[in-house]
């Protein structure tokens, strides 16, 4: 069946505006997103507080919460480069590591947030591709580090590379694979973050190729800290 030009012109105007609506509508609808859940942390208490002390049930002042918690994170840097406010921090982390129910989530979770946050390190240097989940069928990841010495003396030396999954790269599978299986990407970071974001629909040059570097090629990559 051949469609009228009137016709094709809608279908092209649509598919125009929901390539310009749609990413600008995700992008409102994750900050919206992010906005509630920050503003939600303090706010649930700030807001009832608030009402009772005015006589009402409830009174929501959108952005007080995240304002709040601003200036909390604020004033908490700021005292823990203080003498006193460090004395306490190092006091405070003593304590945690030392209770058996939180030396495990608040070690690992504080090892995972100075190393996603702290100044002058990143977490991810090195965009490579292995054999995942079969040889033959390659898969973009993040080289992480060396394997550690546990699993060195079992299978050899090795290298540890974070796979994410598509389109959320905040989940994926954790791979120790060989070096020689580990092939590096002439691919940025960024660039790798939106060729996985996008199911592999944006191409991370113009040409639109992942160009595969030799083996050798690791050696010259940057190291992960």
């Amino acid at each position: 069946m051949t469609r009228r030009p009137w016709q094709r012109a809608i279908r092209r105007h649509l598919i125009a505006g929901l390539v310009v609506i749609a990413p600008v509508t995700a992008t409102v609808a994750v900050l919206f997103w992010i906005f509630q859940a920050l503003d939600g942390l303090l706010g649930r208490f700030l807001y009832p507080a608030i009402g009772a002390a005015v006589g009402r049930e409830r009174i929501v002042i959108p952005g007080l919460g995240l304002l709040v918690l601003f200036l909390l994170l604020l004033f908490t840097g700021w005292a823990a480069e203080r003498a006193i406010g460090s004395r306490m921090l190092v006091w405070w982390n003593d304590i945690l590591e030392r209770l058996p129910l939180t030396r495990r989530i608040y070690g690992a979770a504080n090892r995972i947030v100075r190393t996603v946050f702290g100044e002058g390190t990143r977490p991810f240097k090195t965009v490579v591709a292995v054999e995942y989940p079969a040889a033959g069928r390659w898969s973009i990841g993040f080289l992480a580090g060396d394997a550690p010495d546990a699993v060195d003396r079992v299978v050899g030396e090795s290298l540890t590379v974070f796979i994410p999954t598509t389109p959320n790269p905040t989940s994926g599978f954790l791979a120790i694979v060989p070096p020689a299986a580990v092939r590096p990407l002439a691919m940025s970071v960024d660039e790798a973050f939106t060729f996985i974001l996008s199911a592999g629909s944006v191409r991370p040059d113009e040409e639109g190729n992942v160009v595969l570097l030799p083996p050798e090629a690791l050696a010259a990559s940057p190291e992960p800290r």
